[in-house]
């Protein structure tokens, strides 16, 4: 075909150049002007020029041949197959005009966005996209329209049909008519909203592992494996541990600088040794902070290898041990018990007591002083005595049950610490944590009653002689008690008052073989009341003795009036004595549901004859745990009542706490609101910061009672019970502290259902 093509081209360059060759020749005179000549001149022209004029014609007919090799290509495609071509791309094909109006969209438009593609036709693009990228939108659709870019990308959100935003990665074009002039944009749409949600993911976990690595005590990081210990990252712990910022120690060859010069060559040594091996490593060694101070640090890390076997980088975690460190290189130095008796070292109690003081706990120490053994010794040798402390050491060690440990301090002076309240001898119900707790002076009422219970424990132990070599030895014995309820400083301080509480000792035991004194003036107050109780408790069971105190409550809607009435003891010579005292020597007398019995009764006795038609009376039983003895008076009390007077208007306020083993507790509650009492719980306890969990059974009762301390800084139990008490429809009666009157358990109160708290008055 080529070949074709250019024989044509030759025939007619052939004819024209005989043509006028034969014309410039005849005008020059190089050619004779014979007619002859000239007609075959132009003759030959003529038949070169029809020549190529029938090749021409033929290669038309020679392309369309099917014989040839050229490749067919067939007709142009109608519109509508351009149509289902672009419909079927999952991105988004758009068009507009120049005021940003969609002209033409694919199917996936509806398939993205749920819309309907002939609905939106002939609307503006900003329509569809979400309020906060408007303003992006409309500058690169205005960018693109005059003709300042030809093509751009961008992310932006759609409002879909549910309302729902759509994360698109819109490519963006000028459109152009015939003259160069922008008529309007065409782009494509992509969705990447899974894109999205992976990314935000991973910075959510990025912002997750970061705070939790700055929360850290001690410092992560990532290091090369150079002589400086050049590191790539460290978290904010870094600062708390060398007193330098991260931007300090990043891509700063620094932190070598900081290991201490002895163990440099030893930590270099030791990573090395391990990183040969691929395996993790744990090493202690000192560093000095920018300051100077001097630390004990352990570091636990590991090489980061590549597939190939390079190591990459050293990442692990660095924390500071050097508290850890003294009490190691303590605990080396001080035995950990006494060689001549047996028990704890100071060293070791005092550790003990500062573990105590760490989780919280509330204990109490006990310092004891051998009152006599100048004496002893001075009349039977320094060995006898050393022999009657290790007899005395051997018979505290029997005293020392669960949360309870006994050690020597020095010379004659022993250490016990209580963890845990002793139970007393012949009582085994006699538990006062279970009878206080509420607030601190309860806790510290506990304390002191386990104390005591202690100094007996004691001093029976002091009464028998000690017999050692054929010679009986009587000892005397003075205690000091520190109890801790409230933050303490420290160990040290804890025992240095409990022995300053050893030297001013006034009270005796009941078989006057130990003298004792409480450290602080609040725990003095609270044992001198209970042994004052103590002396008057055997007529504290008459009815007469009982006074009682009422307290109106109004509630905040409608419903009858309720006064709540509450009773204590008075003596004539010890002035009012609580009624957790009561409750507990009943305890221990075993008397309990007798006590509760008549506790309840003499309320009622005083506080009905009171009460106003429309008024409920509420006996609170609140002092004291339900158990089978308090029931059983309680019981008592309201059969009493009912021969009386009609139970219909009256309303019973237990406490909190219950005995785990108390049988059939849900059907006697249900047996007593069947005869028409109402039942309370004061959930007190449960709302306090440190207060117990809320049992179960608090959620069968008709009304709840919290007593508010109008000064709590922490709210958060009280509003957890008071959305428990929402969900559950239980009315909540508040009680704040005591009014201006100064009467002994008066409040003002209000009643509502789960209404916020607040005291009035």
């Amino acid at each position: 075909m080529r070949g074709s093509i250019m024989l044509a081209v030759w025939l007619y360059l052939s004819g024209a150049a005989a043509a006028c060759g034969y014309a410039i020749g005849a005008t020059m005179g190089w050619l004779p002007s014979s007619t002859p000549l000239a007609v075959g001149c132009l003759g030959a022209a003529l038949v070169l020029v029809s020549v190529a004029t029938a090749t021409n014609r033929r290669l038309p007919a020679r392309l369309a041949d099917p014989g040839t090799h050229r490749p067919s290509v067939g007709p142009i495609p109608p519109h509508h197959d351009y149509r289902a071509l672009v419909d079927g791309i999952e991105d988004i094909v758009f068009e507009t005009d120049a005021d940003a109006t969609f002209h033409f969209l694919n199917h996936a438009w509806k398939s993205v966005t749920m819309l309907d593609v002939h609905l939106c036709l002939h609307t503006p693009v900003f329509r569809y996209v979400h309020p906060d990228e408007q303003a992006l939108n409309r500058e690169q659709f205005l960018t693109i329209l005059s003709q300042n870019s030809d093509a751009c990308r961008y992310e932006t959100r759609l409002i879909c049909h549910d309302g729902r935003p759509r994360w698109m990665e819109v490519r963006l074009r000028p459109r152009f008519d015939g003259h160069g002039r922008v008529t309007g944009t065409t782009g494509m749409m992509t969705d990447i909203q899974s894109r999205k949600r992976a990314e935000d993911v991973l910075r959510a976990r990025d912002r997750s592992l970061s705070t939790l690595l700055d929360h850290l005590p001690g410092m992560a990081f990532r290091c090369r494996n150079d002589r400086r210990w050049t590191m790539e990252f460290v978290s904010d712990g870094c600062f708390e541990l060398t007193g330098m910022e991260a931007v300090d120690l990043l891509n700063h060859p620094s932190y070598d600088e900081l290991i201490h010069p002895d163990d440099r060559a030893y930590v270099w040594d030791y990573v090395q040794s391990q990183l040969a091996q691929h395996r993790a490593f744990h090493l202690r060694y000192r560093i000095r902070t920018h300051a100077g101070q001097e630390k004990w640090v352990s570091e636990r890390s590991r090489g980061i290898f590549a597939g190939n076997g390079t190591l990459l980088a050293i990442e692990g975690f660095i924390s500071d041990i050097s508290s850890q460190k003294r009490d190691e290189e303590r605990a080396e130095r001080e035995p950990l018990h006494d060689r001549l008796t047996g028990l704890k070292s100071r060293a070791l109690l005092l550790d003990r007591i500062d573990l105590a003081l760490r989780y919280g706990a509330p204990f109490m120490l006990l310092c004891l002083d051998v009152d006599n053994l100048k004496r002893i010794n001075e009349r039977h040798g320094r060995a006898f005595g050393d022999q009657l402390l290790a007899r005395l050491g051997e018979r505290l060690a029997t005293c020392c049950g669960p949360g309870i440990s006994a050690g020597r301090s020095g010379g004659d002076e022993f250490a016990i610490l209580v963890l845990q309240a002793p139970a007393s001898e012949g009582s085994p119900a006699l538990d006062p944590a279970r009878f206080a707790g509420r607030t601190q002076n309860e806790r510290r009422l506990a304390a002191v009653i386990s104390a005591l219970t202690l100094v007996d424990t004691i001093a029976a132990m002091l009464e028998t002689p000690f017999e050692i070599d054929g010679i009986s030895a009587s000892i005397n014995a003075r205690l000091g008690i520190a109890i801790r309820i409230a933050n303490q400083p420290d160990a040290r301080s804890l025992l240095r008052d409990a022995l300053r509480a050893v030297y001013s000792a006034q009270w005796q035991s009941a078989n006057g073989t130990v003298r004792y004194a409480f450290a602080g003036e609040a725990a003095r107050r609270t044992a001198q009341a209970w042994r004052r109780s103590l002396g008057e408790f055997a007529r504290a069971f008459s009815s007469q003795g009982l006074q009682v105190s009422v307290a109106q409550v109004i509630p905040l809607g409608d419903g009858p009036r309720w006064a709540e009435g509450s009773a204590c003891w008075h003596s004539t010579r010890s002035g009012t004595i609580p009624a957790a005292h009561l409750f507990l020597y009943a305890a221990q007398a075993g008397t309990l549901d007798q006590l509760a019995e008549r506790y309840l009764l003499a309320i009622f006795d005083q506080a009905y004859p009171l009460l106003e038609p429309q008024q409920r009376l509420c006996l609170c039983l609140d002092a004291v745990p339900l158990d089978a003895m308090v029931l059983r008076g309680l019981q008592g009390a309201l059969r009493a009542i009912g021969d009386k007077a009609t139970l219909a208007r009256i309303d019973v306020l237990l406490p909190q706490f219950a005995d785990r083993g108390l049988a059939e507790l849900d059907v006697t509650l249900a047996g007593l609101r069947r005869d028409g009492v109402r039942l309370g719980v004061d959930l007190t306890p449960a709302a306090a910061h440190d207060g117990p969990p809320l049992p179960d059974w608090t959620l069968l009762a008709d009304f709840w009672r919290i007593r508010m301390d109008a000064g709590a800084a922490d709210t958060s139990r009280l509003a957890r019970l008071l959305r428990i008490a929402a969900r559950h429809g239980i009315p909540v009666a508040a009680a704040g502290e005591p009014d201006a009157t100064g009467g002994q358990g008066r409040f003002q109160h209000r009643v509502g259902l789960a209404e916020p708290i607040g005291v009035e008055g």
